[in-house]
């Protein structure tokens, strides 16, 4: 059994129909910048310590955005994911990870140290 301490920071992900929608929406409408792209996901900085991120294959169009929490221990919280049967892939824009359970549900777990960092004035 794992004591990996998880916190809630936020909801970060959200799913669209395609590209130009994600565009319309986040860059036109919302006025964020585009910091980065990764196959069908979009990422937008909405601050120092967080990230927004949008699906833009329509695949996943209209599920649930995904959660985001941090870990003191990035190993421990990626092997207690493992150990579970989630499938775990490296975020491109935070230290930390998205774990994706056999039953498709997603959450984003990030290095909580990075965060705190966003937090100094």
């Amino acid at each position: 059994m794992s004591d990996i301490a998880l916190r809630f920071e936020g909801i970060i992900g959200y799913s669209v129909g395609d590209t130009e929608e994600a565009a319309h929406f986040f860059e036109h409408t919302l006025g964020l910048t585009l910091a980065a792209v990764d196959g069908g996901l979009r990422f937008y900085q909405l601050s120092d310590a967080v990230t927004l991120t949008v699906d833009v294959t329509g695949g996943s169009a209209g599920e649930p955005p995904y959660l985001m929490f941090s870990a003191t221990d990035l190993v421990a919280a990626g092997e207690h994911f493992l150990e579970r049967g989630c499938a775990v892939r490296e975020l491109p824009w935070a230290p930390g990870f998205l774990a994706r359970s056999p039953e498709g549900h997603t959450v984003c777990i990030v290095d909580e140290a990075s965060l705190a960092d966003g937090d100094e004035s």
